[in-house]
């Protein structure tokens, strides 16, 4: 979205690492090191020669004021709350013909100059830009959740769905150019408007004939996932994916976490999700040594991943957010232990994850080309977010469907190569 907006206003876009004039940083909290990451950006950018204007924007801004990253060398600090009106912050850096003005290093211990040239606003809405082959389109943003140990309704604010009319101009866009789109946003599920639920936005969106393929991000328990599943079940085009975070299979930590599901319910939903749509890529997170997490708990996590054919499970070991509840939290767990429940649960997660992709040896699957390989293959994604690599140099961003023969780790092949 930024970066469509830029160039609605003339500035030339390169991906992010090219040479250029301006840089901005759009900055993440969702963790410490994250939020470190960011200012260590910032100090990189200004040892370049000659140093590029810095510009930064993004959750990191709602925790410090201004004057902290300008201290680190940033020239211009966009609140989070503004970027969606980033292009028009930048508007004193536009000269005529629409091109970035050179700016020599700035001397040391020189604030930043904000500028008060008059220029015209450059509009809002514009289409998104995207160096990817899967293009997103964000349907809501912020949290009302307020879980312990998470940051994000901090640095985000209260859950906003946006108008349907907005994401249906946005989603027309996107497919003219991309065969998969990603529904996306801080919360997903929570996305209610007058005019829309989540399940008919989602229909609504299915009805543009220019959707290739649309696919749902993290989705958290207790809100749409059955009928969900069963839009999934009717309709093709829909990806045969879900991201459903457990966090942890403890009554006792989710308590303390405070998440809004028990682990009953959670599996009770799973169920009938599995019913429904029986071959599903099911991916989730967990989070390992959470304040408290006793050695039976984590066995209670362990064995519910177990239980169920999840095939994408992303790990992490608890981290200590400042400004979050659990920071403050008896019963630490050693750092130790954290990292080591970590490697057991990551260990599982390899092993279903293969243990998906061998299920669909022989069967049709549909996959979109993101790339192609040094060997003169094409690799992509299924419906089911499982890797493929086909024969020969086929057209990015092409949705084909073939046949896999065999497994290499966790692709699908058309060739076997005794790897498995």
């Amino acid at each position: 979205m930024m970066a469509g907006q830029c160039e609605a206003a003339g500035f030339g876009v390169v991906p992010s690492g090219g040479c250029s004039d301006v840089v901005v940083i759009h900055s993440c909290a969702v963790t410490q090191p994250a939020e470190k990451e960011a200012f260590r950006l910032i100090r990189r950018l200004r040892r370049r020669v000659p140093p590029p204007f810095v510009v930064v924007t993004g959750c990191v801004t709602a925790l410090h004021d201004a004057e902290r990253f300008r201290r680190e060398g940033a020239d211009l600090v966009v609140a989070q709350a503004d970027k969606e009106r980033i292009a028009e912050a930048m508007r004193r850096l536009k000269v005529e013909g629409g091109k970035v003005e050179g700016k020599p290093p700035r001397p040391s211990g020189t604030p930043p100059q904000e500028g008060n040239q008059k220029a015209t606003p450059y509009p809002l809405a514009s289409t998104p830009l995207f160096f990817t082959t899967r293009g997103s389109v964000k349907v809501q943003d912020g949290c009302d959740f307020r879980c312990a140990y998470c940051i994000v309704p901090d640095t985000r604010g209260c859950a906003v769905s946006r108008p349907l009319a907005e994401i249906l101009l946005d989603a027309e866009a996107v497919a003219k150019s991309h065969r998969e789109i990603v529904l996306t946003g801080v919360n997903v599920a929570t996305y209610c408007r007058p005019e829309a639920t989540l399940v008919a936005m989602i229909r609504r969106v299915l009805a543009l004939p220019e959707v290739g393929r649309l696919r749902l991000s993290s989705l958290e328990p207790g809100f749409a996932e059955k009928e969900l599943a069963d839009l999934m079940a009717d309709e093709p085009r829909l990806c045969r994916m879900l991201h459903y975070p457990l966090q942890s299979g403890d009554d006792g930590v989710l308590n303390a976490m405070r998440r809004r599901y028990t682990v009953s319910a959670y599996c009770d939903a799973l169920e009938y999700i599995l019913s429904v749509v029986p071959a599903i890529g099911l991916g989730t997170d967990v989070i390992t040594g959470f304040p408290g997490e006793t050695e039976a708990a984590f066995e209670n996590t362990r064995k519910t991943l177990e239980r169920y054919p999840f095939s994408n499970i992303h790990v992490f070991p608890y981290s200590e957010r400042p400004g979050t509840p659990a920071a403050t939290f008896a019963g630490s767990v050693p750092v130790a232990v954290r990292r080591e429940r970590a490697a057991v649960l990551s260990a599982l997660a390899v092993e279903k994850r293969r243990a998906f992709a061998r299920s669909w040896v022989g069967k049709s699957v549909e996959v979109l080309i993101e790339r192609h390989g040094k060997d003169g293959t094409s690799k992509g994604w299924t419906s089911e977010y499982v890797e493929a690599r086909l024969a020969g140099r086929l057209s990015i961003g092409e949705l084909v469907t073939f046949t896999p023969i065999s497994v290499e780790g966790e692709t699908l092949a058309q060739s076997s190569s005794g790897r498995g």
